[in-house]
């Protein structure tokens, strides 16, 4: 078999791809509490609602060019804040954390309300209500859409010999979301930015009262948003975890496919369903575990993206390594566990959603050095492999650079005060109430 990792042109197709941001922000009023006010109907219509009435959710465009989906959601979040600081009900503003702000009551939450043809959407979220309570809901965060070129698909063709393109794509983005699901907790331990929770929340949500301090994420921790069980879902291929998803459909743990609530999602173009996904495939990977950052207005900081996405294409390089290796086109679970060594060697699906969950906590790297150990030992090693890659290549937008990117996540491990949670927690710490920590409209800092 062709040395694929050996091939330049495969390994700069890999820091191509698409990119898309969907993000997520609760409506507040002047007093900074939830909106009961009826969702602003807008013409664009990559602005639109979520669970509540109150919950808008901004969605970009498929784009080549990470900051450029990152402008997009700033521009769509301006377009929405000049009208909603003119309300005739009164002046509203974004809520720019993931735990929502304060709320007079439950029944304050108001399920969207959807007609006509999408009249089923409401029911759905009625469905949801039931089931995992209103509370729940109002978590709001930020997903990350990504998708290799076609040309990847095109150039890499030996392991997967007789098959389209569509079921190298299906076989291919199967192997790496198992891949990356390994690599969950550390995204989530550098993102983590929701330290501070109301009150009413945190005991609607039956937070006991002395782990009230302990998250840097709630809606990544055992509190957070999560199915009444944990899936344990096939990545051995594209079938198995079809075949997988479907047991959970028959017993009724979920209704479809959508109420799937794992940290990433294989998504096919067009309507998320099972049936879409099983007839047309893949298109893209979700990544949805990703706080809401109160200091970017894209509410995501762009060093982060490019270093999910720097990663990927890290990991994708070790697949291709590994899969030149095997006898079988589709790699095996082994393959995986080889990728973390023997850190995560005997990691089961239950386990590293509870390691997922465990790296929501403030202190996770001071309370798990095997972990910060490992996540050091990793960026070092993507250093040396990215030496060879330079900004002028067009994979990084201008201004950044690889290896500051991976300088900025390497002191969020070492240093505490580097974290999200942690200046968070610093500047309002003299504050308990969300409400009282609002910053209104912009941010005073951006880190784009």
């Amino acid at each position: 078999m062709k040395a694929w990792t050996d091939n330049k042109k495969l390994k700069q197709e890999l820091l191509k791809g698409k990119f898309g941001i969907e993000k997520e922000s609760l409506r507040v009023d002047a007093r900074g509490y939830l909106a009961a006010t009826p969702h602003l109907v807008m013409e664009e219509e990559q602005i639109s609602r979520d669970f509540c009435e109150s919950q808008v959710e901004f969605i970009s465009g498929v784009h080549l060019q990470l900051h450029d989906a990152c402008d997009e959601i700033c521009e769509l979040s301006a377009l929405v804040e000049e009208k909603i600081a003119l309300r005739r009900e009164g002046m509203e503003f974004l809520w720019m954390y993931s735990n929502p702000p304060a709320y007079d009551g439950i029944d304050q939450i108001k399920i969207a309300e959807f007609t006509g043809a999408y009249e089923e959407k409401t029911e759905y979220r009625k469905y949801l209500a039931k089931k995992y309570g209103k509370v729940k809901m109002l978590y709001s965060g930020v997903h990350f859409n990504y998708s290799l070129p076609d040309s990847f698909f095109d150039i890499y063709k030996d392991s997967f010999a007789g098959k389209d393109k569509q079921a190298k794509k299906n076989a291919w983005y199967t192997t790496l979301a198992d891949a990356l699901m390994m690599d969950s907790w550390l995204i989530v331990a550098l993102t983590a930015a929701s330290p501070v929770a109301e009150e009413r929340f945190l005991t609607d949500m039956e937070v006991p009262e002395e782990e009230w301090n302990t998250y840097a994420s709630f809606r990544n921790s055992p509190y957070g948003y999560w199915n009444l069980f944990i899936p344990e879902l096939s990545y051995a291929d594209f079938d198995g975890y079809i075949e997988s998803i479907k047991k959970y459909l028959a017993t009724g743990k979920i209704s479809s496919i959508k109420e799937l609530y794992y940290p990433i999602r294989l998504k096919p173009k067009g309507e998320n369903t099972l049936r879409n996904l099983e007839e047309n495939g893949i298109n893209h990977i979700e990544l949805r575990m990703l706080d809401l950052n109160p200091f970017c207005c894209s509410g995501v900081e762009r060093k982060d993206l490019i270093f999910i996405h720097l990663l990927i294409a890290y990991r994708s390089t070790q697949l291709l390594s590994m899969l030149e290796k095997e006898d079988t086109p589709v790699a095996e679970r082994i393959i995986k566990r080889k990728l973390h060594g023997i850190f995560l060697e005997q990691v089961s699906e239950k386990e590293r959603i509870q390691l997922h969950q465990k790296a929501s906590r403030i202190s996770f790297w001071e309370e798990n050095p095997d972990c910060k150990t490992y996540a050091s030992d990793l960026l070092a090693e993507m250093k040396q492999y990215y030496k060879e890659y330079t900004a002028d290549q067009g994979y990084v937008p201008a201004g950044y650079d690889i290896f500051e990117v991976l300088d900025f996540e390497m002191k969020k491990i070492q240093r505490p005060e580097c974290r999200y949670a942690f200046q968070i927690k610093e500047k309002y710490q003299q504050n308990r109430s969300a409400a009282t920590f609002w910053v209104k409209n912009n941010p005073e800092e951006e880190n784009n």
